[in-house]
């Protein structure tokens, strides 16, 4: 029997090539059964968005635990599907006619997750989500003769109940789409429930530490009556991290600087990538690119490789980012602090009468250094 069970869990088909992916697929699950949670509890309008979420955490019962498993789950999610990419890489999947769709699908992923975590940050509506919101229009604004009318749509068009929409519905069905082309398809030959049964049992350890974190380093939302800090939440990982990557350049240069560093290079690596398999469409893997193929210690040889390339992207996310005082906006802006500090300004999108949003340096000198730049 025990032996049985050990076979049952350590199928190396089935696992031990894509545990990490099947992870990823454990966490997307996980973000969809708490998202669906979150739900029934949230009111997208701009004066009690921020009061439904306060709500949930802090009166409802289990609200802020699946609330913090949320967050970190999808922190966690981009460091698997990382490693993930990273092996699949490796192996040459792209050469493979075979993993075509698999490989096209996998990289067209990333962007409906890119997107739900940016949506996903705006949605809470306290001061840090309403900093997002400014932001992400000035983001756009680098793209040559249609950046201005970029600007332009996202700051006209944005109202809370339009992004969930686009957070709990839109982005979320292309994610089922492009998972199903990916390999569920293939999988139910197999037994989607097996697999994920088997994976969900190799990472209890992952999981474990999910909970865990969501337990214990939490959002602080109990403000005016527990205020956080101004600088809360540097050093510690959060999916704003991700986002933030992109818009450091804002930081320290202007103009074209920006438009390559923020906007040519990601969009370049992300095109790239999703034709690789077109690119080398009929070839095989060149002999000096495998040079490990008839090597004894091939699989260690890979996973350290795989691991350095993942450590070294991994150390430029967190150098980035770091410093970032994700959980301490609401040390200022509460209300306690009086006019426009406890709820977001009525004339958000007014550029005119708020000036400082149309300044990058300024707002990304705030986000990072609030203490020095105010």
């Amino acid at each position: 029997m025990k032996n049985k069970f050990l076979s049952f869990v350590f199928s190396e088909k089935v696992h031990w090539r894509h545990y990490f992916g099947g992870l990823s697929l454990l966490l997307i699950i996980l973000q969809l059964l708490t998202g669906i949670f979150l739900i029934f509890f949230y009111d997208p309008t701009l004066d009690n968005a921020y009061k439904s979420v306060q709500h949930l955490t802090n009166e409802v019962t289990g609200g802020s635990l699946l609330r913090n498993i949320h967050r970190w789950a999808v922190f966690l999610l981009f460091l698997t599907v990382l490693i993930h990419t990273i092996r699949c890489t490796l192996r040459w999947d792209f050469f493979n006619p075979a993993k075509r769709v698999l490989w096209l699908t996998g990289i067209l992923l990333l962007l409906p997750m890119f997107l739900l975590v940016v949506t996903g940050l705006i949605l809470p509506w306290e001061w840090k989500g309403y900093w997002f919101m400014e932001i992400i229009p000035n983001y756009f604004e680098f793209i040559p003769r249609i950046g201005n009318s970029l600007k332009s749509f996202f700051i006209d068009s944005f109202t809370l109940p339009r992004y969930q929409v686009i957070h709990i519905l839109i982005l979320p069905i292309v994610t089922l789409i492009l998972i199903d082309y990916h390999f569920l398809d293939k999988l139910r030959q197999r037994g989607v429930f097996t697999y994920i049964l088997r994976h969900a049992l190799l990472s209890l350890p992952f999981l474990i530490a999910v909970i865990v974190l969501s337990k214990y380093v939490t959002i602080p939302s109990n403000d005016p009556q527990e205020i956080p800090l101004p600088l809360d939440g540097r050093y510690i990982p959060a999916p704003e991290w991700y986002f933030l990557i992109l818009l450091l350049p804002l930081l320290y240069f202007k103009g074209k600087l920006v438009l390559i560093l923020s906007i040519l290079l990601p969009s370049l690596l992300f095109m790239v990538l999703s034709i690789l398999p077109y690119l080398y469409r009929g070839r095989k893997v060149p002999e000096g690119w495998d040079f490990l193929k008839k090597s004894r210690f091939r699989k260690p040889i890979k996973g350290v490789m795989v691991f350095l390339i993942f450590i070294a992207v991994v150390a430029l996310i967190y150098r980035g980012s770091y410093k970032s005082p994700t959980l301490g906006c609401n040390g200022c802006h509460h209300l306690n602090n009086g006019f426009r500090m406890g709820v977001v300004p009525k004339q958000f999108k007014d550029r005119n009468a708020l000036p400082n949003l149309n300044d990058n340096l300024w707002m990304m000198g705030h986000w990072f250094y609030p203490d020095e730049i105010y």
